[in-house]
């Protein structure tokens, strides 16, 4: 049942996923991490405030299977997908969330949307590449109050548009981030955070 919770907040990228099928891939041959952020610092806000998702990559990372380091730039589909729930109430076994994309504005900075494979949950984007880094940065608006959880996700499957067998998967998590995980926690009574929910889930209420 935690893997149904979790299916339900932390997005995925199958709108990124898969190698060219006519290509003969040997798979992921690369991991990676990166790290977003989220700012200000405020457990609580109110209606059409603004909350900052950023993300700022080197195109030069570390390998973590070879603790190499990799020239990954020009890569075609690097990108990420963000939950948004509102929560309810729930239990140990039940995370009580709905789906809330739609009762929120998004507003792109760094990066462009594309098309979410569940949008009343999930928005999708990809990321910008720059002077050696990949960038993105959403301003996520509220429309409505309620207690809320947005999670962005990982990207596996990443390919260079330079060789599309190049493939790699990204770590991506908040750090430096006060994710107030206590408004999740008492909306869930008993249930015990993992660290797949402390990497992924931002918590905050509308009023």
């Amino acid at each position: 049942m935690k893997t149904i919770a979790y299916c339900l907040l932390i997005s995925y990228l199958g709108i990124y996923a898969g190698c060219n099928k006519n290509l003969d891939c040997r798979g992921t041959i690369y991991s990676f991490e990166a790290f977003y952020k989220a700012y200000p610092d405020k457990d609580s806000i109110r209606i059409n405030d603004t909350i900052w998702i950023e993300l700022n990559a080197p195109t030069q990372l570390k390998d973590l299977m070879s603790n190499k380091m990799i020239d990954y730039n020009g890569a075609g589909n690097f990108g990420t997908a963000i939950g948004y729930v509102e929560m309810i109430g729930g239990d140990i076994l039940n995370p009580g969330v709905i789906p809330s994309a739609n009762d929120f504005d998004n507003i792109i900075i760094n990066g462009t949307e594309v098309q979410s494979l569940n949008p009343q949950q999930t928005r999708a984007f990809g990321f910008k590449e720059q002077d050696g880094m990949y960038l993105f940065k959403v301003g996520i608006v509220p429309k409505r109050k309620g207690i809320f959880v947005i999670a962005p996700g990982n990207a596996s499957n990443v390919y260079q548009k330079s060789d599309p067998c190049r493939e790699s998967n990204f770590s991506l998590t908040f750090k430096d981030t006060n994710q107030h995980l206590y408004l999740y926690e008492q909306k869930r009574p008993g249930y015990v955070l993992t660290d797949s929910d402390r990497g992924h889930l931002y918590a905050f209420k509308v009023y």
